[in-house]
């Protein structure tokens, strides 16, 4: 016999709803069983203790209307180097060339023909000087001169001269304020013999 569809439906939900209805009126103990799988992990930590000191320099501005003196004391090393000189003493020897005269007024005398130079006479305080020469012509005397030059020995240079031309016989000339020093006479001539004499007026 079949029932029908309705009835099934009907059945199920009565049944439905007595299941509920009678476990809120009659309640029943059910035990649970639980497993419970914890894994933990384990991380040893080494913690060491460290001192650190540090030093931190933060910059300041200060304001002030006062006015900072600041003193510093300076220390200066001085090498002193001194150098010992002992004294001595340089001695100079100057040798001065004398050429004395042939007598205390008569400097020199010499005698010749042409060119020549006399030999060298000293003057040791300044003086004037009177040349004397005497010309012999050896031909006509349109031909004959004669020319002397006063000579500083050491410089060769000449501060004082005389000529003659055309003449014959004793000539003297003057030369004023002769520095000390040594001296000679160069005699240029031709056409003629000559003689001459340097000496110091007193």
């Amino acid at each position: 016999m079949k029932l029908p569809i309705y009835i099934i439906v009907l059945l199920i939900v009565g049944l439905t709803i007595g299941v509920g209805v009678g476990s809120m009126f009659f309640p029943q103990t059910i035990t649970f069983t639980q497993t419970s799988i914890e894994t933990k992990t384990l991380t040893e930590r080494l913690i060491e203790k460290m001192t650190e000191t540090r030093t931190v320099s933060i910059p300041t501005t200060l304001y002030s209307t006062s006015t900072l003196t600041i003193r510093q004391t300076l220390t200066l090393t001085t090498t002193k180097t001194t150098t010992s000189i002992s004294p001595s003493f340089l001695t100079i020897t100057l040798t001065k060339r004398i050429y004395p005269g042939e007598t205390e007024t008569v400097l020199v005398t010499d005698s010749g023909s042409g060119y020549k130079d006399t030999r060298p006479f000293t003057l040791n305080e300044t003086s004037d000087l009177k040349i004397i020469v005497k010309i012999y012509p050896t031909t006509d005397l349109k031909y004959v001169s004669f020319h002397w030059y006063l000579y500083i020995l050491e410089l060769e240079k000449w501060i004082k001269d005389g000529s003659i031309n055309e003449e014959s016989g004793a000539f003297e000339f003057y030369a004023a304020r002769i520095p000390p020093g040594n001296y000679y006479v160069k005699v240029l001539s031709a056409n003629c013999k000559w003689e001459i004499k340097v000496e110091k007026i007193a």
